[in-house]
């Protein structure tokens, strides 16, 4: 596996940030802080990546060219593209994995409040069983067979 600097590496440390911002966004629910060094390794900015990122990651899982659980994406992408390849293939995993699951559920609860405090628990249980189910799916723990939904 090489560890050679290669267009991977800018990647990885974009996709290290869009990370760490997702998590953070999905623990805090909110990205605004005093602290300076905080503000900038969590910017809203760094969320941009995702336009690309989610959409080609949820694809790749679609399509069976990533696993959705991120030691897997590692090791296949390693294999191929060397070290920077498969840390950008785990980390776009664990960010995916992490909207799959929770930061939806964020994302509703902070932009688009009910108006019953005690709904926003089935954000949460709704996020988890939608993105429990696509994960299930992109792992083939749940398989349609060949024909699919629409068999013809």
């Amino acid at each position: 596996m090489s560890t050679a600097v290669t267009l991977f590496t800018p990647l990885a440390i974009i996709l290290f940030f869009t990370m760490i911002t997702t998590l953070r966004f999905s623990i805090a629910g909110t990205l605004k802080t005093p602290n300076p060094a905080l503000r900038f390794l969590t910017h809203p900015a760094w969320l941009y990546p995702l336009v690309l990122e989610g959409g080609y990651t949820l694809g790749a899982f679609y399509h069976g060219a990533l696993s959705p659980w991120p030691p897997a994406s590692f090791t296949a992408v390693a294999q191929r593209f060397g070290l920077w390849g498969g840390v950008a293939a785990a980390e776009a995993a664990i960010t995916v994995d992490i909207w799959l699951l929770w930061a939806t559920a964020t994302t509703f609860k902070v932009f688009s409040p009910p108006h019953d405090a005690r709904m926003v628990k089935y954000y949460y249980a709704v996020n988890l069983v939608i993105g429990g189910y696509l994960m299930a799916r992109f792992l083939h723990i749940i398989d349609m067979g060949q024909t699919g939904i629409i068999p013809g």
